[in-house]
């Protein structure tokens, strides 16, 4: 596992959403305010965030609300400005001077009055401010988008421009050489993984090479954000990286031109008659590359593959429509999940169009803990209750909301909460998570694996999956049945192993799982 100092330029997903895909920038009428706010891109982007807001959130929202803490943002660089709001009007002061008062809008969830309002008082502000004029534009949009989606829920948030393109990467893919790379504590670039079939792979790039420039321009004591940005760029674009080589004690210099790279989230690895299958999130090459990675597992094992082990273990999630197709390899006719908001749009079921899944009818086992969120939690759930897997570990994150991807005028993105999503027996787990069949907490030692560690869990499904709105208590409560953890042991692999090798415990723990499934209203 790489050091919290890694950022990957191959792997990674999308936060801790689970999304879907992002909307192509709207225009929008201008506020009111002077020419200086125009330019800074505050109405464009203010206005259509509030329209999104409005139309797509998850809960009708309170704008008067919002207003309130998005100027608080906003002028959170100059704290002689103070906003006074009251049911009929609001007053800015600076220093105790009154300089700018505006009514209150009477109607709490009309977007567009709040909105425009909104604008009116960041460009009178910034005119009669300073210190707003000598902060970076984006900074202060990023402040006043960030204090709006704090009052929203826990999982709605703002991306500025530079966040925004480095998410898009990780979704879509995008020009680069495919390689992971880490700064070190002595502050050295060093590649830690290398993207098969990537240019990077072809030009002789190694695992332990230290970068030490790109394109002639050094790289050394230079942040990782910088290294990144500079190998990105156009596919078919020239770049040539110089590194050093320690094992050689020399300097190469390796030309190369930028591919299309979509970030790895699948790797497999064979553990004897098992396939292991790490899913790091989903993006966009996700279910190709996990039908791929059981092909490979299929032609490598033969006959003797006895079943699939899926880790996602510290999956943060991805693309909702590849959590879909992901389900899909494994489940047959079916629901899958199905999500429900204001939004019409946003009201579906999900259901499998597989009449030949690539699995099967191997024998699943999915490695899951505390931080499995999203995407993640979708294929889990499902499979569970359709008896098509074995849940083992920890209770997972307890994120079953879904966020669509709203592209802002100025390139930043609002990532909003639209849904809630359900397991195909109609249990929701937001909040709450998914509960594992087997507790690796209880479980120290895969010999002594039986039907008891099975059978220990099935009253607390039940209760668990019966619970349609449970109380902040209750989620408290069953959360200690079995607790997150964010550690990734040997041992769960371990356990898995020694499941899908007992052919009678494996099916013994399906049927108990499908049993709670069958048996909630």
């Amino acid at each position: 596992m790489l050091p919290r100092a890694a950022l990957s330029l191959v792997a990674a997903c999308l936060v801790v959403s689970c999304a879907t895909s992002p909307e192509v920038p709207e225009r929008q009428p201008d506020g009111r305010g002077p020419t200086v706010a125009s330019d800074a891109g505050f109405d464009r982007v203010v206005l259509q965030a509030y329209r999104a807001i409005g139309d797509r959130h998850l809960y009708e929202p309170n704008f008067r609300n919002l207003s309130v803490e998005a100027y608080r943002g906003f002028a959170s660089s100059d704290s002689s400005l103070v906003l006074e709001a009251n049911d009929s009007a609001l007053v800015v002061k600076r220093d105790g001077k009154e300089i700018l008062v505006r009514p209150a809008p009477a109607d709490t969830t009309d977007a567009r009055a709040w909105g425009t309002t909104l604008v009116d008082l960041m460009a009178g502000s910034l005119d009669a401010s300073p210190a707003l004029q000598h902060t970076d534009r984006q900074a202060l949009i990023r402040q006043a988008m960030t204090a709006t989606t704090k009052q929203l829920d826990r999982n709605s948030r703002y991306a500025d421009p530079e966040e925004a393109r480095d998410n898009r990467f990780q979704r879509d893919g995008g020009g680069g050489i495919g390689i992971t790379v880490e700064r070190t504590e002595e502050k050295k670039i060093l590649i830690r993984a290398v993207q098969e079939g990537s240019p990077a792979e072809k030009a002789g790039v190694r695992i332990g090479d230290q970068i030490l420039s790109i394109d002639s321009e050094s790289m050394v004591d230079r942040p990782l954000s910088d290294v990144v940005a500079k190998l990105r760029g156009p596919v078919g674009a020239p770049v040539t990286m110089t590194v050093l080589r320690a094992s050689q004690g020399s300097e190469l210099a390796l030309p190369m031109r930028r591919g299309k790279i979509v970030p790895t989230t699948v790797v497999y690895e064979r553990r004897g008659d098992v396939a292991l299958i790490h899913l790091t999130g989903f993006n966009t090459a996700t279910t190709d590359n996990l039908r791929a990675a059981l092909d490979k597992a299929k032609a490598d094992i033969g006959k003797d593959l006895i079943g699939v082990i899926i880790d996602m273990r510290s999956n943060r999630g991805g693309l909702l429509d590849q959590a879909q197709t992901v389900s899909e390899v494994f489940i047959g006719d079916g629901t899958i999940f199905s999500t429900n908001g204001r939004h019409p749009d946003s009201r579906r079921t999900y259901r499998s169009s597989s009449n030949r899944p690539n699995a099967g009818q191997l024998p699943i086992v999915v490695l899951m803990n505390g931080g499995s969120a999203s995407a993640a939690e979708i294929v889990a759930a499902a499979l569970q209750d359709r008896g098509r897997a074995v849940v083992i570990g920890t209770t997972s994150y307890g994120k079953g909301t879904v966020q669509t991807v709203v592209r802002l005028a100025n390139e930043g993105e609002l990532i909003l909460t639209w849904s809630r999503l359900q397991a195909p027996s109609g249990y929701t787990w937001n909040e709450l998570g998914v509960l594992p069949n087997i507790c690796t907490s209880k479980v120290g030692d895969a010999s002594k694996l039986g039907t008891a560690s099975v059978d220990s869990n099935q009253g607390q499904l039940m209760r668990w999956h019966a619970l349609r709105n449970p109380t902040p208590q209750e989620v408290t409560d069953l959360r200690k049945i079995c607790p997150p953890g964010d550690a990734a042991p040997e041992a769960d692999v371990d356990l898995a192993v020694r499941l899908l090798r007992d052919r009678a415990l494996y099916a013994h723990a399906v049927q108990s799982a499908t049993y709670q499934a069958a048996a909630r209203p």
